[in-house]
């Protein structure tokens, strides 16, 4: 069982102001909220079943392939040195 003075503490953690009547509405509301938690503890869920996903294809990666560099991509780039394109100092 949440005490009050847990939820006080809860409350300061989380710089939140609760008056002294609210303390036991909270107190009890987080016992209802733990008790879920204690049903699902309760669950078998140790069978074999792959999860159900909306989406088959999640983070389904692609090959690798290697791309020719082009010379002209630099033609962009405003300031450029050989193959290099050159970029302002970021560090001091």
């Amino acid at each position: 069982m949440v005490g009050i003075e847990e939820v006080r503490h809860l409350a300061y953690l989380a710089r939140i102001s609760i008056k002294d009547e609210e303390l036991r509405l909270y107190a009890e509301q987080m016992d209802e909220i733990l008790a879920y938690f204690n049903m699902l503890d309760e669950l078998n869920v140790s069978d074999d079943v792959e999860p159900y996903r909306m989406c088959r294809a999640y983070n389904e990666m692609r090959d690798d392939v290697p791309v020719a560099f082009s010379d002209n991509v630099l033609s962009n780039a405003k300031n450029t040195k050989g193959r290099f394109i050159k970029a302002p100092k970021m560090s001091s």
